[in-house]
C-alpha cells in the first residue's frame, strides 16, 4: 500500500504547483506575451448568471474525486489492478495536467474561478490556448483521470465523469459569456481550436 500513497504526493506536486504558478502571476502583474486582436479588452463587467452554481457543481466534482481516493486507501485498503503499469499511467497523466495548467495560467492574464469577466480582461490565445480553449479545465479532468486509472474504483471513475461533466458545463457558460464580450474575435478562435481535445472536442 505504501506505493498508492504516492498518489497523494503527485496530487500535492499538482496544487503546490497551480497554486504557485498562479500566485507568483499575479504578484508578477503579467504574463507571458500573448497575441491581441483589436477586439481583445473587456470595456464593462459581465458574468454568467448561476457561474456560482456552476463552481459548486464542480467543486463537488472536485470533492467526490477526494472521497473515492480516501474510501479506496484508507478505508477498504484495496486497490484494484487492472494493468502492470496503471499507476505509471497514472503519475504522468496527472504531471501532464500539473504541465498543462501551469503553463495556461503563465498565459492566461485574467483567470477567475467563477464564470466573470472583468473590466480590461483580455482575450488569451497563446501558449495551450492555441490548441484547445480551455487548457484549466482540460487539466482539471487530466488530474481526475489520472486519479482513476491509478485507483481504478467505480467511485473513482464515477468522479472522473462528474469533473468532465461539471468542467464542460463551465465551459459552455464561459464561451457564451466570451462570445457576447468579444463577438468576432471569439468566434474566429473558436472556428480553429476545440473546447478540451485538439482536432476532436
Amino acid at each position: 500500500m505504501r506505493t498508492d500513497y504516492l498518489l497523494y504526493i503527485f496530487h500535492d506536486i499538482f496544487w503546490i504547483s497551480f497554486l504557485g504558478t498562479r500566485f507568483f502571476m499575479r504578484l508578477r502583474g503579467k504574463s507571458s506575451p500573448q497575441r491581441t486582436e483589436p477586439e481583445s479588452v473587456v470595456t464593462q463587467d459581465k458574468s454568467v448568471r448561476f457561474s456560482r452554481v456552476l463552481v459548486v457543481l464542480h467543486t463537488a466534482a472536485f470533492f467526490s474525486i477526494y472521497f473515492g481516493l480516501a474510501r479506496a486507501l484508507f478505508v477498504h485498503r484495496v486497490v484494484p489492478l487492472w494493468f502492470s503499469g496503471q499507476r505509471i499511467i497514472g503519475a504522468a497523466t496527472i504531471l501532464a495536467a500539473t504541465l498543462l495548467t501551469c503553463s495556461a495560467l503563465v498565459c492566461f492574464r485574467s483567470w477567475r474561478i467563477r464564470a466573470k469577466l472583468d473590466k480590461g480582461h483580455q482575450l488569451t490565445t497563446a501558449g495551450p490556448f492555441r490548441f484547445i480553449r480551455h487548457p484549466i479545465y482540460t487539466g482539471f479532468n487530466l488530474l481526475a483521470l489520472g486519479s482513476a486509472i491509478w485507483v481504478p474504483t467505480p467511485l473513482m471513475w464515477l468522479a472522473a465523469i462528474a469533473m468532465a461533466i461539471a468542467g464542460d458545463l463551465r465551459a459552455r457558460a464561459e464561451e457564451r459569456l466570451l462570445v457576447d464580450a468579444f463577438p468576432f474575435a471569439y468566434r474566429d478562435y473558436c472556428r480553429v481550436t476545440k473546447r478540451f481535445l485538439p482536432g476532436v472536442y
